[in-house]
């Protein structure tokens, strides 16, 4: 009973931090700050988005963000180990934490611009945390792949089908999209991530499907 309890709660984690994350986005956005540059941003856009103070809403966004990668880190690691755990549950549970690093580092860096905006930072400086905060942002598209090629065989070993295959298809998807179209598909690839922590946060605290074993011959 205990059991079942607990993984409740990770699914809970699982959930929630998929919604917390768009949440504390789509707050920071909503401000039309240094939240939404990126390396591709003119000199303009980055000028103007420094010339103005962050607001409160954006440290509510910011907060809510780092919120949801203690959230996602519950639920990676219990998922790693939920779905059979051994060798490449702790290669995907390394991962996880690897995402989360990095994603801190680059929400980090997100809210030095926000802090710095505002306080006449120079250009160069400027470009230069926008584009290291997008190169840490794309790394963490890389560790989402890794994580989800770990686990898709640990999925299919125990029956989850739609779990394994569903991780397969968003890491290729990942992969091929940020080197085809960086900043579409691999943007994209972040919502179909998303999609797949809520799917399998509800998969995960169902009963277990049986695996069907075939009579040996003798």
């Amino acid at each position: 009973m205990k059991v079942r309890l607990q993984d409740r709660w990770f699914a809970l984690c699982g959930v929630a931090s998929v919604v917390v994350e768009l949440v504390g986005t789509f707050i920071q956005m909503s401000s039309k700050d240094t939240h939404s540059l990126t390396w591709s941003s003119s000199d303009g856009a980055i000028a103007k988005a420094f010339s103005q103070h962050a607001t409160t809403v954006v440290w509510i966004g910011a907060y809510l963000e780092i919120v949801s990668m203690g959230l996602f880190l519950a639920f990676a690691v219990w998922a790693a180990r939920r779905l059979g755990g051994g060798l490449l549950g702790s290669i995907a549970a390394g991962t996880a934490v690897a995402n989360v690093a990095v994603s801190m580092i680059s929400l980090a860096l997100l809210d030095t611009e926000a802090y710095l905006a505002g306080h006449s930072v120079p250009l160069s400086t400027a470009r230069v945390l926008v584009t290291l905060n997008g190169a840490s942002f794309i790394t963490t598209w890389f560790l989402s792949a890794f994580y989800l090629l770990a686990v898709a065989p640990l999925a299919l070993a125990a029956g989850r089908r739609i779990i394994g295959w569903s991780a397969v298809a968003v890491a290729a998807f990942t992969l091929v999209g940020t080197a085809a179209d960086p900043s579409n598909a691999g943007q994209m690839s972040t919502m179909l991530a998303l999609f797949w922590i809520v799917g399998t946060s509800i998969s995960l605290v169902r009963r277990a499907p049986s695996v069907s074993l075939e009579p040996a011959v003798a």
